[in-house]
């Protein structure tokens, strides 16, 4: 008797345990069926950003033209931002002068600066919003290096390119 009652529990117990291994992966693909779709999600409808290095003079003055588009969103030049990446891998607004024109599908810009220093050497990005989550390859759209004639170069750069990596959920930014 007590062996029948123990194999009844012992198939009971070995149920249990399949179904909770079934409701656990379950669970597992539901979330990361969510993270997936978030992901995608995140960067759908975002703006096409077009915008070109750039090179000034120390001393001179630079004017980069930038432009979004989107068929998916209706674009506002308030959610239009321009930054400047430090070497520390902070983000500031940049001191020079950006204007705007156009809304809705189109909105295109321009950067101007005068009296470059050494210290605008930098990478800059033009994003919609909020900072972009950057490709797998490649630098981020919206991105662009500022070099000036007479300064030195920065350093471990090869492509003249800023390479922005992810730690956590912290975006980081290296000249390569």
């Amino acid at each position: 008797v007590s062996t029948q009652s123990t194999g009844s529990s012992g198939i009971n117990a070995e149920y249990g345990k399949q179904w909770y291994q079934r409701r656990v992966r379950g669970n597992m693909s539901i979330l990361f069926l969510a993270f997936v779709i978030g992901a995608v999600s995140a960067q759908a409808g975002y703006p096409t950003i077009t915008v070109e290095d750039q090179k000034g003079e120390k001393g001179g003055s630079i004017s980069a033209s930038f432009t979004l588009e989107s068929s998916e969103i209706k674009l506002q030049q308030s959610d239009v931002h321009v930054d400047k990446a430090s070497k520390d891998h902070k983000f500031s607004p940049v001191r020079f002068t950006v204007k705007m024109e156009g809304s809705g599908s189109k909105i295109t810009g321009t950067i101007t600066g005068d009296k470059l220093t050494c210290d605008d050497q930098s990478g800059y990005l033009v994003y919609y919003q909020r900072i972009p989550r950057p490709p797998a390859h490649g630098p981020p759209p919206g991105s662009f290096m500022l070099m000036i004639d007479g300064c030195p170069k920065p350093p471990r750069r090869s492509s003249g390119r800023p390479t922005f990596y992810y730690s956590r959920t912290l975006l980081f930014l290296q000249f390569c």
